[in-house]
């Protein structure tokens, strides 16, 4: 439950800084990234309820818990990998241009150091758990190292090489990523 909870925390403050940093920019990798960390934590905040249920002997309502965090996953997927197709697509056709702050660096760079280890963490307890859920909680996770690694990528080329277009690629590299999971 712990890793949940850290997972929420960390996702709301970054994930929601990112997708404030990405409208400020127009860093279509850097929403994808802050996009995906409010839907991980939505899903770790059901998941910690999961969590609570069981322990105080709700079985019926952890599984319901359960059910809707596995739900959750998918469909986050999907929506997010259909969004950043559409954006992207339309940026690269009409040439529109983001901005590589510093801010959005360090936000992708700390997500990249720490989102291994709660995704770890959370793959290793849902074997142990057998909890579908919390495995695909953990792949949320995973997905954020992911994107947050593409982003701070398209981020540093995009400041250090003036390269427009390597933000809306690197959304579709994401929206691609997130597409097989959300099916």
């Amino acid at each position: 439950m712990a890793l949940c909870a850290l997972t929420v925390a960390w996702n709301t403050i970054v994930g929601g800084g990112a997708v404030a940093t990405a409208v400020a920019t127009g860093s279509l990798a850097l929403i994808g990234f802050g996009l995906n960390g409010v839907v991980d934590s939505s899903a770790s905040a059901v998941l910690v309820w999961r969590f609570r249920a069981e322990e105080s002997g709700h079985a019926e309502r952890a599984e319901r818990a359960e059910w809707l965090a596995l739900r959750l996953a998918g469909i986050a997927f999907v929506v997010i990998a259909l969004y950043l197709g559409v954006q992207a697509t339309r940026s690269l056709t009409t040439g529109s241009r983001s901005q590589a702050t510093a801010f959005g660096l360090v936000e992708a760079g700390a997500s990249v150091a720490l989102l291994p280890v709660l995704a770890w963490g959370k793959y290793t307890l849902a074997r142990r758990l057998n909890s579908r859920a919390l495995r695909a909680d953990s792949l949320l996770t995973w997905s954020g190292v992911a994107l947050s690694s593409a982003a701070l990528v398209a981020l540093v080329l995009r400041r250090a090489l003036g390269w427009w277009w390597v933000d809306p690629v690197a959304a579709l590299a994401i929206a691609a990523f997130l597409s097989a999971p959300g099916r």
